[in-house]
């Protein structure tokens, strides 16, 4: 498992340097990519996870609460994916600061929501059920995933507007 952390993080830091040095639509299109991967394909499957996981574990009412606290954390992922795809991309994009931009532009509040989750899970009867591995292995990803996704847009996107709008 170590080996596969380290190969994360390799292509992780591989990634950031490319884009770092990538042009700006090329930053963005790579983030409406994943934007779209974690809509259509990870919060489905972790969905899809946490129903068979009830249905197996009936006797831990908590699971079903846990899963309710993980449809709260999409739709705050879906607004701030909105808010992301409709102001500031754009207005990194554009490299003007637009008529109403957000105040407060980091992911501060939300980065440990899936690894609060996963706490929970783990503190659950049903850990040692595979299924029950599975769902914490994905939650896990995707939580690494996030604040990959993250990085780049603290460091790159959110780094790029506050200097313009310094600028302005």
């Amino acid at each position: 498992m170590q080996i596969q952390n380290n190969e994360y993080s390799t292509n992780y830091k591989h990634a950031r340097n490319q884009l770092t040095n990538a042009c700006p639509s090329v930053v963005v299109e790579s983030l409406i990519a994943s934007h779209n991967r974690y809509r259509n394909i990870t919060i489905p499957k972790i969905e899809q996870s946490f129903i068979g996981l009830i249905k197996i574990f009936p006797e831990i009412p908590s699971l079903a609460i846990i899963f309710k606290v993980f449809i709260k954390f999409e739709i705050a992922m879906k607004f701030h994916i909105a808010l992301e795809e409709e102001i500031i991309f754009k207005e990194y994009l554009y490299q003007k600061n637009l008529e109403k931009p957000p105040n407060d532009i980091a992911h501060e509040e939300e980065e440990p929501f899936l690894s609060e989750i996963i706490n929970l899970i783990k503190k659950e009867k049903c850990i040692h059920n595979p299924f029950c591995r599975i769902l914490i292995k994905q939650l896990e990803k995707f939580d690494e995933e996030l604040k990959h996704h993250a990085w780049i847009e603290e460091n790159i996107i959110y780094k790029k507007i506050r200097e313009n709008r310094m600028t302005y």
